[in-house]
């Protein structure tokens, strides 16, 4: 099959096994650019059609179609254009286009020297307009839209490359450049003025500022955002961190001088976590590579940031002392009454004054760190919690421009840490070819460990299955591998793989080894409590035991001095919890544990005993949802998650659907409590399963897996497994949930009147009265209905006392979403109550749609101080939450808000940047004419030519500085006072 490599970042240029080969003009080229337009998908016969002959059709069209596409498979190769059900198809091997999206991508992971390498090398592919004559034309206009895009992003990109290797009087010609062709492109402006001043042209840097203020205000009628603002005034106050040309000499730490193997995701992770955020923790079990791959990360964050690096070795300090470590690092001293050493402020002084110490000392850090920003890295962080999370707290909160890198077995309780999960290494998967297990992290990491020892030692396929089992039995732990590479190079792979069990493997002193000792002075009920409490996915408490264990076969007597014992022997470990006491297992002890629980034959006995314990425990929190505060039962069923993850995932491989089904039926009845991710999908799993051997006995789960269905927004799948489970249910309880699925599904599919059908049958129901009327209410609601959406609204508040605390909030909501449409007085207060309540229950969707809905009637009310104030929270809750979809739905309210005040272009600016938007819902209902007559008022008031530039401006601004934007026209909105009150 020929090589087809195709160039369209310019005029079209085609190689057929590395020979350029010319392609007619016209028709041909026409066809064959359209189908590059959509490379990888079917273009169906109309559309290539169109794209050949537009309005001037011949005769026979199909037949002229076939004509061209014979001759273009002369030129390109027979099997290069494909034809299936869905139309023709070009199979091409290289497109420039996809090589420039490829290497823009890695740029943006990628340290500042590298990342500028890639981007030359992507601009170096452009010739021209993207899809050359036929940049213009209807079928190639979108794809050559979105390259240009990129192309103009690539640019600024490269800018900001070289600005952070000490170049900006590089960058200048390229973005002035860009600037001449789109004058409002922010960003650009930012970078050019960012190197005008780094290049020693300052007054040109805030001339260039001043120069753009007034062409924005005086074409556009916006003002600059809120991050060029920030930097005029940095730019006045000489408070521009300067760049740094050469590369700083980085703390001594870590020997990185071997090869960093399997981590190259986790690394562009990190890069990109530290530069967005104030705080990172890179989290994971010991021994699983945390410190070495931040010690990775510093060299690309030293220059990314152009911060001096401190690193702060946490391991050996002691409790009491973190703070003080940190001011002798960066060569501070405590100063102010208390201060001193812990030791001197402690003797004889009296509580207060070693907190007064305390104080004073984070006090100066912050001045400190204010002052001189620097990249903190803190590593092993998790036995000094207590301590260092208030420091950084403080930090974080009081030091824009510090960034903290941390490692930890434990997040760290910062507000706004970003967590890093890192997980072990991959291990090889047995079923798979000898090379694709050769291909593992893991066995490439113990290979080349084992070579700096031995240099002839090389995987072949008579050694790689012992090495590939020798991974797995480490269980991809770095530190674990590099330990057993080092015994491999005196003794063989075979020889350490039959002594592993005993070996010392594990964590810098043998802990597996430890572990093993350790738990041979343990009697045997000892050491059989220590395998069963593996089973348990989170931290545990005694009665959680005595739970689980009571369901045993031949367990006798209690299990709490057992316990008693392995904590003393520190196998078990307390944690730090209020209440009753927790205890949890360190992961190479459940390792160990777990291993010899499988060897056992007793793992299915004791993970059906911890079934049936979550199944009693969930199945407790359902009755208690309706009859205790809706918090209480919210934060039970929320610490057991985990739990239930656990025992879901366990019974669906070990076959146990019953007691699978048992649980997540009892989940899902707890209305409006939002699983987690992987929660849900098992009980999506755990009901496809059961509708392969359907029985009434796992009906419920079916049915609960219907509900997960259409909560998802697969509503074609949910009325299929609800159809099911009403097929083989034989009791009212799981045949009212697979109707609740079956509404659900017809009104996210837009069927409101099956969805209406299937809510009055639930309302029969007396334990789902004021669910099933919510949603009737709503619906007629939506359907304009207001005499029957008041009815139903009514019932649902009425019921109140007989559902749970967050049904009864969402039974607000839909009284308030009601009332607003002809008394927003009492809408207001019904959503406002119903935001409160959902927020005190945990009911997290509720509280966002609530107080989305109090917004808009706000705006529509003219209350715009009220608006503004709370649109200010929303806006902060869901940049937090990433709730896009709701953000960009209050960024068009917006726009209707800021209309009013008669701030045309900034509306114009909020209209654009949601219409543009990925994932953002198009309006409905009577916003479809509400959100056009607000366009063509807007074109009214500034100009068609300049709505379009606006739109321009918008498209091209990044979500986060919109809603930056947002949030700078509720504040000033907050603040002003209405027309009326001045006059």
């Amino acid at each position: 099959m020929p090589d087809l490599r195709v160039g369209v970042l310019g005029t079209l240029e085609v190689h057929v096994d590395g020979h350029p080969r010319v392609v007619p003009p016209g028709r041909q080229r026409a066809v064959l650019t359209c189908l590059l337009a959509r490379a990888g998908q079917p273009v169906s016969a109309e559309a290539l059609i169109d794209a050949a002959w537009g309005t001037d059709r011949p005769q026979n069209p199909p037949k002229a179609l076939r004509t061209v596409l014979s001759r273009l498979r002369a030129v390109l190769g027979q099997d290069a254009i494909t034809l299936g059900p869905a139309g023709y198809q070009l199979r091409v091997d290289a497109l420039d286009c996809d090589e420039f999206e490829a290497l823009l991508d890695r740029s943006r992971s990628a340290p500042p020297h590298q990342a500028r390498e890639l981007l030359e090398q992507g601009l170096a592919l452009w010739r021209g307009p993207a899809y050359g004559e036929y940049a213009d034309a209807s079928f190639a206009t979108s794809r050559a839209q979105s390259l240009e895009q990129a192309r103009m992003d690539a640019i600024e990109e490269h800018a900001a490359a070289l600005l952070q290797t000490g170049e900006p009087s590089a960058t200048v010609p390229d973005l002035q450049d860009l600037l001449a062709e789109q004058p409002f492109r922010e960003r650009a402006v930012e970078l050019l003025v960012t190197a005008l001043y780094h290049a020693g042209r300052q007054t040109e840097a805030l001339e260039r500022l001043r120069t753009f203020r007034a062409q924005l205000r005086s074409e556009l009628g916006l003002d600059p955002s809120p991050a060029l603002t920030a930097l005029e005034s940095r730019i006045l106050g000489h408070a521009l961190a300067p760049v740094r040309a050469a590369e700083p000499a980085l703390p001594e730490w870590l020997d990185t001088s071997t090869a960093f193997i399997g981590r190259e995701d986790e690394l562009a992770d990190v890069l990109a976590a530290v530069s967005t955020s104030r705080v990172t923790v890179v989290t994971g079990p010991g021994g699983v590579g945390k410190s070495r791959l931040a010690a990775e990360a510093l060299g690309g964050l030293h220059q990314s940031l152009g911060l001096p690096v401190a690193v702060v070795e946490l391991a050996p300090v002691v409790p009491g002392r973190v703070t003080l470590t940190l001011m002798d690092l960066l060569g501070l001293r405590p100063t102010g009454a208390g201060a001193g050493t812990p030791e001197t402020d402690v003797d004889g002084a009296s509580d207060a004054r070693p907190r007064a110490g305390a104080d004073s000392a984070v006090g100066d850090l912050v001045e400190y760190l204010g002052a001189v920003p620097h990249l903190l890295m803190l590593d092993n962080c998790e036995h000094v919690l207590n301590e260092l999370t208030p420091v950084v707290s403080e930090i974080a909160s009081r030091c824009r421009d510090v960034r903290v890198l941390a490692t930890s077995r434990r997040r760290l309780g910062v507000a706004s840490e970003q967590v890093l999960p890192l997980a072990p290494l991959g291990t090889p998967d047995a079923t798979e070819s000898l090379g694709r297990q050769g291909s593992a992290g893991s066995v490439r990491l113990f290979g080349d460990r084992v070579r700096r020892l031995r240099p002839a030692f090389a995987l072949t396929a008579d050694n790689l299955p012992e090495v590939a089992e020798l991974c797995r039995r480490c269980e991809g732990l770095p530190l674990a591998l590099e330990l057993a590479a080092s015994r491999t190079a005196r003794s063989g792979v075979g020889e350490v793989l039959r002594r592993l069990p005993t070996d010392a493997v594990g964590e810098t002193g043998g802990l597996w080894s430890v572990v093993a000792w350790s738990d041979g002075l343990l009697a045997p009920d000892q050491q059989r409590l220590l395998d069963c409490l593996t089973v348990f996915a989170d931290d545990f408490t005694a009665p959680d035991v005595a739970n689980v264990v009571s369901r045993l076969p031949g367990w006798t007597g209690d299990p709490a001095p057992a316990l008693a014992e392995l904590v003393e022997s520190s196998l078990v470990v307390p944690r730090d919890a209020t209440g009753e006491p927790r205890y949890g297992l360190l992961e190479m002890v459940r390792a160990f544990a777990a291993r010899r629980l499988q060897e056992s034959g007793r793992a299915e006995e004791v993970g059906a005993a911890h079934g049936a314990w979550v199944r009693e425990l969930v199945t407790g929190i359902r009755q208690d949802w309706t009859r205790l505060d809706g918090a209480v039962v919210g934060a039970r069923l929320s610490a057991a998650s985990s739990e239930v993850t656990g025992a879901l995932r366990r019974a669906l491989e070990a076959g146990q659907l019953v007691l699978a089904a048992d649980i997540s039926h009892a989940v899902a009845r707890c209305l409006h409590w939002t699983p987690g991710l992987e929660l849900r999908d098992l009980m999506i799993e755990v009901g496809e399963r059961c509708a392969q051997t359907p029985g009434p006995e796992v009906a419920g789960g079916v049915a609960a897996a219907a509900f997960g269905h259409a909560e998802r927004g697969d509503p074609a799948r949910a009325r299929a497994l609800a159809t099911a489970a009403l097929d083989m249910s034989r009791e009212s309880d799981a045949a009212a949930m697979a109707h609740l699925a079956l509404a659900v599904a017809a009104m996210y599919a837009g069927e409101l009147a099956d969805s209406a059908r299937w809510f009055r049958g639930l309302a029969a129901d007396p334990a789902l009265l004021g669910e099933a009327n919510t949603s009737l209410a709503l619906i007629a609601c939506y359907c304009d209905d207001l005499v029957g959406a008041r009815e139903h609204a009514q019932i649902a508040l009425a019921a109140g006392s007989t559902g749970s605390d967050a049904s009864h909030a969402f039974a607000r909501y839909a009284a308030g979403e009601v009332a607003a449409r002809t008394d927003p007085t009492t809408g207001v207060q019904l959503l406002t109550a119903a935001a409160a309540e959902a927020d005190r229950v945990g009911a997290e969707q509720v509280s966002r749609v609530a107080r989305v809905a109090l917004f808009a009637l706000l705006v529509r009310a003219g209350r715009d101080e009220e608006a503004a104030a709370l649109g200010l929270r929303v806006c902060a809750d869901l940049r937090r939450l990433g709730a896009w979809t709701q953000s960009w739905t209050l960024v068009r309210m917006l726009a209707e808000l800021v209309a009013e005040a008669g701030r045309w272009s900034d509306a114009a600016f909020l209209l654009g940047a949601a219409a543009g938007a990925a994932g953002a819902p198009p309006p409905v209902g009577q916003d479809i004419q509400r959100y056009a007559e607000l366009q063509a008022t807007l074109s009214a008031h500034l100009g068609t030519r300049v709505v379009e530039q606006i739109l321009a401006l918008a498209a091209a601004t990044p979500r986060a500085q919109v809603l930056s934007r947002a949030e700078r026209l509720l504040a000033e909105l907050s603040t002003a006072r209405p027309a009326s009150a001045s006059q």
